[in-house]
């Protein structure tokens, strides 16, 4: 059985996917696994990766884009339309695996074009609340892996999901980064504790536009707490150095860190090693929940939340509305701690299927039951 592992998307989706191939291979030896990757930019994230299995030397191949890519820049096509370039143009190699195990949605462009051996599995790479989580292009998938019970109701009932092709595994980043974080230093040594400011990319939902710069003038201006200012990797994306070079250049040495760019976004280095989290509706409070710690939250856009479910994570920590209030909810996040911790591990374990330990592998055998379930019906239908 051939089955590849295809990133075509964001360098951060690695975590998500590449380490239930490494459980895959450990598990099942005699499997033919493959990992096919956009470019180059990939490749550091996929070998860290790799370095946590030895032994799994699986064969990796680019997708390469069908001319040069300044070229297709001019004929306008834009990054996403490389995306579904490079599918369109590795269709002859794609359809001879009998699996493909993917951690985005793009790839379901081409799923009428794979052909009926070739079936399609989905990782997700997150387990946030808002809507976008929920896509109808999931069903298009043959199977699905599901973090928890939480994401599996609500794909259930918007029928993005289906009774049989899908298994709730756990949070695969998060078990994978579980055995790296205990080799990783403090952030910084001063026995300051330590804020986490992750703001979403996105504008309309994002705390960045309105709140960011103020809330890093706010944190240089005391001395009771670091800072890290680590946003969402797709923040800043590609964005020119006129507009990162101010932003980055108000670090202070010892007190507060800007990183707009670097892998530490994405291995939860920062999540990890921070004490509080500040953040508004990005599914990285999840990451950082793995121990619960006190969270603040920041409604930048009027957000009518209560009772919504897109903002479920609201309830995990105090909101706040302006930059004024920031500081003092850091102020009283420690005492007020108690108020949520027991719903933050309710909530976490609803998100994620309790301790993430073991994710990776439980995925893999999910994968596998399902393929060989598959396979099965295939040959029995044959025989009749």
């Amino acid at each position: 059985m051939r089955i590849l592992f295809l990133f075509v998307g964001e360098k951060h989706h690695v975590f998500h996917a590449l380490p239930i191939a490494g459980e895959m291979a450990a598990r099942y030896p005699d499997l033919d696994i493959e990992i096919a990757i956009a470019g180059p930019e990939n490749d550091a994230l996929v070998r860290d990766v790799l370095n946590c299995f030895p032994g799994f030397t699986p064969t990796i191949r680019y997708l390469d884009l069908p001319g040069p890519a300044d070229a297709l820049h001019k004929w306008g096509v834009l990054r996403g339309q490389q995306r579904i370039t490079r599918l369109i143009a590795a269709l002859p190699y794609l359809r001879g695996f009998d699996a493909i195990v993917v951690p985005e949605r793009t790839t379901t462009m081409i799923r009428h074009f794979l052909g009926s051996r070739t079936k399609l599995i989905f990782t997700p790479h997150g387990a946030g609340d808002r809507a976008i989580t929920y896509d109808k292009r999931d069903r298009l998938f043959d199977f699905a892996l599901v973090a928890g019970e939480k994401s599996e109701r609500r794909m259930l009932e918007l029928g993005t999901i289906r009774p049989g092709a899908y298994a709730v595994t756990g949070y695969v980043k998060m078990d994978f980064m579980q055995r790296l974080a205990a080799h990783r230093p403090p952030l910084f040594d001063n026995g300051r504790p330590t804020v986490l400011y992750a703001p979403h990319f996105r504008s309309s939902l994002s705390s960045w536009d309105r709140f960011g710069k103020a809330i890093i003038r706010a944190f240089a201006a005391q001395d009771r707490y670091n800072l890290v200012v680590a946003p969402h990797i797709r923040l800043f994306d590609h964005a020119p150095a006129r507009v990162t070079a101010p932003i980055e250049a108000m670090a202070v040495p010892g007190k507060i860190i800007v990183d707009l760019s670097s892998e530490r976004l994405v291995d939860m280095t920062y999540t990890a090693g921070a004490d509080i989290y500040l953040g508004d509706v990005s599914s990285q409070v999840y990451e950082f929940l793995n121990r619960p710690r006190p969270c603040v939250f920041l409604n930048a856009h009027d957000a009518d939340w209560p009772d919504n479910p897109d903002y479920l994570f609201w309830t995990l920590g105090d909101v706040v509305s302006s930059v004024a209030d920031v500081l003092p909810a850091i102020d009283a996040a420690a005492e007020r701690h108690p108020l949520y911790a027991a719903r933050q591990c309710q909530i976490l374990s609803d998100s994620i299927g309790g301790d993430p330990a073991g994710a990776s592998a439980r995925s893999a055998d999910a994968i596998l039951h399902f393929l060989e379930k598959k396979a099965k019906a295939g040959r029995k239908a044959a025989s009749r």
